[in-house]
């Protein structure tokens, strides 16, 4: 694969070397995103322009602490769902990818930004988190996008928006109910007219991958009300209620908690098969 973009790599660093503050978006276009997600991975020492250009990555023990899994099948997983998005905006938006606006809400170490350096430049990139810890690993690994530090209860948001295209991947698989229905709502503020919310919900099949923690409760949880949500006991409590656990919903009571929203597409993708992605549009 990289053999057969060779030369195009080779132009690509020259360019960047010429002109540094470029950014990615222009360079990168003749380059297909896996073969972007391998840079991303690791960039060969005979492209010095490039290597400087890409953010690093995290450690293999970050990766798997934040995600249970790392290298290239993560960064598959990474691409496979950055091309769920730009299919589902393709299908519901208006606008082209170098125009977007984007907030990752729940960006973590920045796995799935970095991927959109390819088609949206930097400026357009928002990240936010509520674990100062990502944040930090975002600026150490030069994410070159526009980071900050969220509520866990997310009331208000730390950057302004409105935002074309909003995703939130694996976040509303660890809230609370109540947690989940004031996050819908602000990112309800904050989304542009004929913008997108992306986001991914564990079906019922998860409790018994998540093996003695979950099974039967989660399971029974989810079959009478169709949400579960089991609270991680270690963490502190937020305004009386501990936010962060395992959550799984369907999409019928997805719709309740999300006023305001409309569901407007569901994607599933083999690879990674516990996240349903659901793209939401203003109601």
């Amino acid at each position: 694969m990289l053999e057969l973009f060779e030369r195009e790599l080779v132009s690509i660093d020259r360019m960047l070397a010429q002109s540094p503050g470029i950014g990615l978006v222009d360079p990168m276009r003749p380059i297909p995103l896996e073969l972007f997600g391998k840079l991303c991975l690791n960039v060969p020492l005979h492209l010095p322009a490039i290597r400087a250009a890409v953010p690093t990555m995290a450690s293999d023990e970050v990766q798997r602490n934040w995600t249970g899994n790392c290298g290239q099948p993560l960064m598959d997983q990474s691409v496979l769902f950055v091309r769920t998005l730009f299919a589902m905006y393709g299908r519901h938006g208006a606008k082209a990818a170098a125009e977007l606006r984007v907030l990752d809400f729940g960006c973590g170490w920045g796995r799935l930004l970095r991927l959109f350096l390819k088609y949206v430049p930097a400026e357009g990139l928002h990240g936010v988190d509520p674990w100062q810890r990502s944040i930090d690993l975002c600026r150490e690994h030069r994410l070159p996008c526009n980071l900050a530090l969220s509520d866990y209860i997310p009331r208000t948001l730390p950057v302004k928006g409105p935002f074309d295209l909003i995703y939130a991947f694996s976040v509303f698989t660890h809230l609370s109910e109540s947690t989940a229905r004031v996050a819908l709502a602000t990112l309800r503020e904050a989304i542009a007219e004929g913008g997108l919310l992306c986001l991914t919900i564990r079906p019922v099949e998860y409790w018994r991958y998540h093996g003695s923690r979950g099974e039967p409760a989660g399971i029974e949880r989810h079959r009478a009300s169709g949400f579960a949500f089991m609270p991680h006991t270690n963490r502190e409590p937020v305004e009386g209620e501990i936010t962060y656990g395992d959550t799984s919903m369907t999409l019928e009571h997805l719709a309740k908690l999300a006023g305001g929203w409309r569901i407007a597409d569901i994607e599933w993708n083999a690879c990674d098969p516990l996240q349903i992605v659901v793209a939401l549009v203003p109601d």
